[in-house]
């Protein structure tokens, strides 16, 4: 078939007829080419490709590959190197496909790792706790958790507390101040 290439390209009397070694092929070969290989191809990638809007990128990648080699003049058997690129295109690809899978399912596994951490015994355990600070917290003066609970859990600034609570901002840093040391001892003594 390269033969016949080769006479025939000797007709148009071009300088680029690609009877020389270290010529690329000349365009109109590669057209040749794209025309003859182009339907057979599309079927050996529907075929072997799971996602038919690849096929056209990989007969398109097929000739990519094929325009940059250098020693494209010599083709002798086109068909069989053709296919050859096209089965190590869809090698290629499994690879990445392999390594992509490999790191999904290496994510997920993490993920499905912090999941399993919530088990029931640290379910109890975070019972116990919240028991543990509401039983402190019931432990404080009043005023003392009012401020606490304003500021920690109502996000209350030192100066809105003072103004709704009519105290001044130093007795609301002394109520803080203390809640903090209190429940600090008694939580801190049951962990």
């Amino acid at each position: 078939m390269a033969s016949e290439k080769h006479n025939n390209s000797g007709k148009s009397g071009d300088a680029g007829d690609g009877n020389s070694p270290d010529e690329a092929m000349p365009d109109n070969d590669l057209a040749e080419l794209f025309a003859q290989f182009k339907l057979p191809l599309e079927k050996y990638f529907r075929k072997r490709v799971y996602n038919q809007n690849e096929v056209e990128d990989l007969v398109q990648d097929v000739f990519f590959r094929l325009t940059s080699r250098a020693d494209n003049a010599d083709l002798e058997r086109p068909e069989a190197f053709i296919f050859q690129i096209a089965a190590n295109l869809l090698r290629d690809k499994a690879r990445r496909e392999a390594t992509k899978r490999a790191f999904t399912k290496q994510l997920s596994d993490q993920n499905e790792n912090a999941f399993e951490e919530i088990s029931p015994e640290r379910v109890l355990l975070g019972k116990e706790k919240v028991v543990a600070l509401k039983n402190a917290l019931n432990e404080l003066p009043e005023r003392t958790r009012t401020v606490f609970l304003l500021h920690r859990f109502e996000e209350f600034k030192y100066r809105e507390i003072a103004q709704q609570l009519g105290i001044s901002m130093s007795s609301v840093e002394k109520h803080m101040m203390d809640a903090i040391k209190h429940l600090t001892k008694r939580l801190g003594s049951s962990e």
